[in-house]
C-alpha cells in the first residue's frame, strides 16, 4: 500500500501520538525564523505584500496572516521559513517550511492534517481541490511549535500534486486561545515561481 492510499484510510485513532508522520514535521521550542528575503514575487502574479487578510472568504471565526501580523502582536500564528521557491516538474526546489508558534499560556489541540490550500495564478483566489481526509490529534504547549513542509501540506490534501506558478496560501485551523468556543484559520502566504 503506497503512503497516499494509507494516508486515505488512517482512523482518528491510529493517529493519536504520531503527527507528523507524513513526513518531516517537529514539534520543538519556539525559536526565530531565518533571515530575510530579497525575493520578489513575479510581476504576473499578486504581490505577497499586497494581499488583505484573509485574502480570500475563510471559514474560521478570525484569521491570522503571516504576511500581515507580527509575532508580538499574536498569541498563535504560522510563518513560513522561506516564502519564495521556483518549481521543477510541478515541485518545489526549494523546502518551503511552515511553523505554527503557540505563544499563549494555553495548550492547543487540533487535527494537524486539517489544511486547506488557496491559490491566486493572477485570476483571482481558488481551493485546491481536496481528495483525501485526514484526521488526527496535535497538541502544541505554550512556547512551542510545529513544522510542516509545504509540500507535506498539500501532500496531505491531494493524491498526486502538481502545482503551478501561483501565489498560494497555506491555512490550518487552530482553537482560539482567548477563546476556546471559536477557531483561528492561521494563514501562511507563498510564492510558486516557474524556473528559467
Amino acid at each position: 500500500m503506497n503512503r497516499r492510499t494509507l494516508i486515505a484510510h488512517i482512523e482518528f485513532g491510529s493517529i493519536v501520538g504520531i503527527a507528523g508522520c507524513l513526513g518531516d514535521g517537529e514539534t520543538h521550542s519556539n525559536q526565530e525564523a531565518s533571515g530575510e528575503s530579497d525575493w520578489r514575487a513575479d510581476a504576473k502574479n499578486p504581490d505577497i505584500g499586497d494581499q488583505p487578510c484573509p485574502p480570500y472568504e475563510t471559514e474560521r471565526d478570525s484569521a491570522v496572516c503571516s504576511h500581515t501580523v507580527g509575532s508580538d502582536e499574536v498569541s498563535v500564528y504560522i510563518e513560513p521559513h522561506t516564502e519564495h521557491s521556483t518549481l521543477d516538474d510541478g515541485t518545489p526546489v526549494e523546502e518551503i517550511l511552515l511553523s505554527i508558534y503557540n505563544q499563549s499560556a494555553t495548550e492547543l489541540t487540533f487535527n494537524p492534517y486539517s489544511w486547506s490550500v488557496w491559490y491566486n495564478s493572477g485570476n483571482g483566489w481558488e481551493e485546491l481541490q481536496q481528495e483525501l481526509s485526514v484526521t488526527g490529534h496535535l497538541t502544541i504547549s505554550p512556547d512551542e511549535t510545529h513544522s510542516w513542509s509545504f509540500t507535506e501540506v498539500v501532500d496531505s490534501i491531494q493524491e498526486e500534486p502538481t502545482l503551478e506558478p501561483a501565489l498560494y496560501a497555506a491555512e490550518l485551523g487552530v482553537p482560539d486561545p482567548e477563546n476556546g468556543d471559536n477557531w483561528i484559520g492561521c494563514i501562511a502566504l507563498v510564492q510558486l515561481v516557474a524556473a528559467d
